[in-house]
């Protein structure tokens, strides 16, 4: 008598990609507000909201670009 071994072949499910753990920080649900309403606060504070939005836009990119 014979044994005879039979296998099935399967594939592991694929992997998800790997990302930089600094591109999972979430945007700020609060931004900087105003405090007086002169036209140097004002400027201060959209300078600021600038920046924040490019910090924000620049991960987020990031992250769609790490996960295509």
């Amino acid at each position: 008598m014979s044994l005879s071994l039979s296998a099935c072949s399967t594939t592991p499910p694929p992997e998800p990609p790997p990302t930089q753990q600094n591109l999972m920080k979430r945007c700020p649900s609060v931004l900087p507000l105003l405090s007086t309403g002169t036209g140097e606060d004002v400027a201060l504070t959209m300078s600021a909201w600038a920046a924040e939005y490019h910090r924000c836009a620049t991960r987020h990119n990031g992250l769609v670009e790490s996960l295509q």
